[in-house]
């Protein structure tokens, strides 16, 4: 699968800080040993269509529940289909913004008094969004004005801040025994997930509808600033961050998969509640959002509890896809990067590659794992046992999986040695599996792997709750994740031997490479 993860040595991703993508499905089979661990079916191995019970309310939003008694808890997950593939410049950074003001609360949860609270929020929201379109002029901005503006929207601020009850949603939950409350955002979804004592359902329910249904921009612009920092921490001050970013760019030159999913700086410091709420009116749609339960739960009690909520929401329109690009993969030729940072060097190489359902989708799970999962696996074996070129490496996919994305390779050299050293290494092994095929008993090895890691990843409520979500929102169906293994199990030596020579080519690559910035003279 395309989730795009790194799960492979973890201590050369923790010196170099990777960006592990927060998505766990790059590599997630089905499910003969998982439903044993996950169902602890003492007999035969229930299949997942008897026990994942599919409910579609009438204003389009779908649900996938689980009966599990094991334990008298529950997970839950609602996902959206908005993330930065949704974004265009002007907006960037806007999907993973609107999840911070989901956690805000509503127009009772996070206020003393929203009747006396909301005439102050809508002066915040006039001055604010005064502030952003000066700002949004540039050199053409009156300083007079803006400094106006500021001290106006500071003041506007500080008076609806007496009403505000920061953090009243988290803490209401820790009160109740909610563990794991958060959420994410990435290129293609936004997600919310928290688990609770099965006595709290209907609070689960209630309260989640209601911030789904109508949340409240509170703090929308002191909450811009906090992401502007993560931007600022995650990126421009993360030699990994820069790197990445500008792989990205350079890698898409159309797909809406080569905007930076934190925001740039640019678009960050112009951003209006205003758009926020008409991101929020296009993507937070019944029928684009998709929920999972679980744990101990009475499904037809469940059934009603979620028509009474969440199926109270009014219907909305489906948005429009995002822009596909498929021929921004057809490359004229290498495309090459260096970003200067004060930093050790870190090479990555970055293959356009199809997303599913497209077979090679399947084949490139395969090679994920045949060429850096464990210490057998093809480039750890060569750079970092026998020829000692580098301290780790990584494969993962960079980019959601609703658009075309790409397959990167990332290693950090060992001195004396250099990233072209680290080049050149990567091109004979990537030779190897286009001259001979990959012997049958280690790519079933391989196959074998994929197994382990879904048993792994679906043995808990919460993620069994994620997978199935996660699938139903981006395959458009949750049995791609059954259909996955047997797919997998079709894949040969040839498959993988045929993906390399067509993709992993020059001419389909991108190079990026982090170096030092050059001494200039006189420099000490």
């Amino acid at each position: 699968m395309t989730g795009g993860t790194v799960t492979f040595f973890p201590s050369f991703l923790n010196f170099l800080a990777f960006p592990i993508p927060k998505l766990t499905y790059s590599s997630v089979p089905m499910i003969t040993l998982a439903l044993a661990l996950l169902l602890a079916a003492p007999a035969a191995e229930p299949s997942l269509d008897s026990v994942v019970h599919q409910v579609k309310l009438n204003n389009g939003m779908t649900w996938l529940l689980v009966r599990r008694e094991a334990a008298p808890v529950f997970s839950a997950y609602w996902r959206v289909r908005a993330g930065g593939v949704d974004e265009h410049p002007g907006i960037t950074g806007l999907a993973h913004l609107f999840e911070h003001m989901a956690f805000k609360g509503t127009a009772q949860i996070g206020t003393r008094d929203f009747a006396a609270e909301a005439p102050l929020l809508a002066h915040v929201t006039e001055v604010g969004d005064a502030l952003s379109r000066e700002r949004a002029k540039g050199d053409k901005a009156a300083p007079n004005e803006l400094a106006r503006l500021e001290k106006s929207l500071a003041e506007a601020q500080a008076a609806e801040a007496k009403f505000i009850v920061k953090d009243e949603l988290s803490d209401l939950y820790q009160r109740n025994g909610a563990v794991g409350l958060n959420a994410t955002t990435d290129k293609d979804l936004t997600s919310y997930f928290v688990s609770f004592p099965k006595n709290r359902l209907q609070l689960w329910a209630r309260t989640e509808a209601a911030r789904f249904s109508a949340p409240v921009l509170r703090e929308f612009y002191s909450e811009r600033d906090v992401v502007t920092q993560e931007r600022r921490m995650r990126v421009d001050a993360s030699p990994v961050g820069r790197l990445n970013e500008q792989l990205t760019l350079t890698a898409f030159s159309l797909s809406p998969q080569r905007w930076p999913g934190v925001g740039t700086l640019a678009d960050l410091a112009t951003l209006k509640s205003s758009d926020a709420l008409e991101f929020y009116q296009k993507y937070y749609t019944p029928a684009n959002a998709v929920g999972a339960i679980v744990g101990d739960i009475d499904l037809e009690a469940t059934t009603r509890l979620l028509e009474s909520t969440f199926g109270a929401v009014p219907e909305g329109p489906v948005p429009a896809p995002p822009r596909d690009e498929r021929w921004d993969r057809a490359q004229d030729g290498e495309r090459r990067v260096r970003v200067e940072f004060d930093a050790e060097p870190i090479v990555e190489v970055a293959w356009h590659k199809p997303t599913l359902p497209a077979r090679d989708d399947y084949v490139f799970d395969a090679l994920e794992i045949l060429l850096t999962e464990g210490p057998t696996s093809r480039l750890y074996r060569s750079l970092v046992l026998e020829k000692r070129l580098v301290q780790g490496v990584g494969t993962f996919q960079t980019g959601g999986g609703r658009l075309d994305n790409l397959f990167t390779v990332a290693a950090a050299p060992l001195k004396p040695h250099t990233s072209a050293d680290v080049l050149a290494a990567i091109d004979t092994e990537v030779e190897k599996l286009q001259q001979k095929p990959v012997d049958a008993r280690e790519l079933q090895r391989v196959l074998n792997h994929l197994e382990v890691n879904l048993a792994r990843e679906v043995a808990s409520n919460e993620g069994l709750a994620s997978a199935l979500s996660y699938y139903e929102a981006l395959a458009g169906d949750w049995h791609y994740l059954t259909e996955h293994r047997k797919v997998l199990q079709t894949i040969t030596p040839a498959d993988v031997q045929r993906a390399a020579q067509t993709y992993l080519v020059r001419n389909n690559r991108t190079v990026a490479e982090l170096v030092r910035p050059a001494k200039t003279e006189g420099a000490r």
